[in-house]
């Protein structure tokens, strides 16, 4: 070369005999750690890059694992992380069988090894002696072993796994590069749970935001349905599919369970239904139960999935709301079972408010009946008053010497008839309010049975009808005597106006320990339909054009004979007359 120069690479060692012999050798030694501590920054470097990237703990055990064993030089490699309970389960795993991971997740969680992983503290075996003691696989021992704890932030997410089928010497910088990789893996399984739990929490926040605008909607729309018929067509119209593909709303009537409305495909229903009545699941649901039940497929029909609410106010059972989808649509969900549940709980103060609008509503219409009855009524007794004390007067003034004897029958009538009526106007105040009071004695039951019906005899004989009172024997009983006199004499006089002119007959026998008084007549009868409702406050089963009442009667009798620990019954076929039968304890009962 030019100038005599000899080009002397840096790499090729120095001539033999020269000094520089062992320099070079430290150098060069110095420069290959160097390299490998920049290789390992570098892939450290990507791995941080790789897993910043990384959302769900399994895409961080994935990152972790490929860096693991190209790092570390392994054969096969698993993340373990922290399961149900607390106890360690392999989330992924690269060449490592089954019977491998169920060890793994053994060793984390009984094995010494174990606990110093959960004590955050690394193991590394060299040899297959030192790895049998920290991984008892038979069949299939590790030559070498790296257990690294996975902790961040003073909590232990795991631990991760490095077998080597061949004895590894864990120098000093793998060591530290091992005990960093699995830093960074903790870190972002910590990052990917936080990222799960946020986006978990805004799913839930979606989720209740949309609950809330569906309640918000059915609120308004049972607001305003005050009838009771539109108001089950608005549940069960919103429920759809809202809530589920179909739904039925059944409340409780006089018969018994009744649905008041349905939505959606009527097979569902139909299926439904009938897999609750056949198992009692609507009965238990109206009684208080959320019933979740699973219907079998049928011809043409997935399996379906049906849930039963009750609806209930205050204890007292008013239907149940009935919803039914394919369980492919995963509809009984604790969260979507908790929205039904919300449902029926509305829907049940909903329809309890119609039944309390209605029944104001029937009150109102029944006090303005009662008013407008009251008023005629007493009007009648004293328009015939006036006129008897005007003839009176009349006959007087004329001197006309005739005896005022049937005038003053009348007037005699007629103000009994007006204090029958204002007595019937006290009682409803005070049962109403809770006052009404029993005078016990011992009374006979016959006598005062033939004493009311002697003082109706001339009003039975005006209306062309004729009284007779079977009582041969006395009946003697622990009673307040005028107020069962005031009973027989209710059903006798309302025998009489019923009656058509036909006999009214009156009988009372002891038997058992009780005593039986009945009225019977054979008038216009009453229909099954209003033989019960007839004995409700201001209730008439016939016109108050064609017939005179307040409808009271019946209502007070039923409160007296009920203070008295008694019952009152009626027994009826239009056109063929009633028989109305009171029971009494002959001893006294505290009512």
């Amino acid at each position: 070369m030019p100038g005599g120069m000899v080009n002397v690479r840096s790499e090729d060692p120095p001539s033999p005999g020269t000094a520089a012999g062992p320099s070079w050798k430290a150098e060069r030694a110095a420069r290959e750690v160097a390299e490998a501590e920049a290789a390992r920054l570098g892939r450290l470097q990507r791995v941080t890059a790789a897993l910043s990237g990384a959302r769900t703990p399994d895409q961080v055990a994935e990152v972790t694992l490929g860096e693991a064993l190209a790092a570390l030089g392994g054969s096969r490699a698993a993340v373990l992380t922290v399961g149900e309970g607390g106890a360690p389960v392999v989330l992924r795993g690269a060449g490592v069988g089954e019977d491998e991971a169920r060890i793994a997740a053994d060793v984390a969680a009984a094995h010494s090894a174990g606990e110093a992983l959960r004590r955050g503290e690394p193991t590394f075996a060299a040899s297959e002696a030192e790895a049998a003691r920290c991984w008892p696989v038979k069949g299939r021992s590790p030559a070498a072993v790296a257990l690294l704890p996975l902790v961040a932030h003073g909590r232990w997410f795991g631990g991760l796994v490095v077998l080597h089928d061949a004895p590894h010497e864990w120098g000093e910088g793998e060591r530290l590069h091992a005990v960093a990789l699995a830093a960074l893996c903790a870190e972002a399984l910590d990052r990917a749970g936080l990222y799960l739990a946020e986006k978990v929490a805004r799913a839930e926040a979606v989720a209740a935001r949309r609950r809330l605008a569906f309640l918000d909607g059915l609120s308004a729309r049972l607001a305003g349905s005050l009838e009771a018929p539109a108001l089950a067509r608005a549940v069960v119209e919103l429920a759809v599919p809202a809530l589920a593909e179909h739904a039925a709303l059944h409340v409780q009537g006089e018969g018994g369970l009744a649905l008041a409305a349905s939505a959606g495909p009527a097979a569902l229903g139909d299926a439904a239904a009938a897999h609750l009545a056949a198992t009692g699941g609507l009965q238990r649901a109206a009684a208080g139960e959320v019933v979740l039940a699973s219907v079998p497929a049928g011809p043409g029909l997935e399996p379906l999935a049906v849930a039963a609410l009750p609806l209930a106010v205050a204890g007292r059972s008013l239907g149940a709301l009935v919803l039914a989808s394919p369980e492919a649509a995963g509809r009984n969900a604790p969260a979507d079972v908790a929205l039904a549940a919300d449902v029926a709980r509305r829907t049940a103060l909903a329809v309890e408010h119609a039944r309390l609008l209605g029944e104001a509503r029937a009150a109102s219409r029944a006090r303005e009946e009662f008013l407008a009855v009251a008023s005629h009524e007493l009007r009648g007794p004293i328009g015939t008053l006036r006129f008897a004390v005007q003839l009176l007067a009349r006959d007087h003034r004329a001197g006309t010497g005739r005896s005022p004897e049937a005038r003053l029958r009348i007037v005699e009538r007629q103000a009994d008839r007006l204090v029958r009526l204002g007595d019937a106007l006290l009682d409803v105040s005070r049962i109403t309010t809770g006052r009404i009071e029993l005078t016990r004695e011992e009374s006979d039951l016959a006598a005062l049975a033939r004493d009311a019906a002697a003082r109706l005899a001339e009003e039975a004989a005006e209306a062309g009808s004729a009284i007779t009172c079977d009582a041969p024997a006395p009946v003697l009983a622990r009673v307040d005597g005028p107020r069962i006199e005031q009973v027989i004499q209710n059903l006798l006089s309302n025998a009489i106006k019923y009656g058509a002119g036909k006999p009214v007959r009156a009988s009372v026998r002891a038997a058992d320990g009780r005593a039986r008084i009945e009225v019977k007549d054979g008038g216009i009868g009453i229909a099954p339909a209003d033989q019960a409702r007839i004995f409700g406050r201001f209730e008439r089963a016939v016109s108050g054009r064609n017939y005179a009442g307040l409808g009271l009667g019946l209502w007070i009798a039923r409160h007296i004979v009920e203070a008295h620990g008694g019952s009152i019954g009626v027994t009826s076929l239009p056109g063929e007359g009633s028989t109305f039968t009171v029971d009494l304890p002959l001893a006294l009962t505290v009512g």
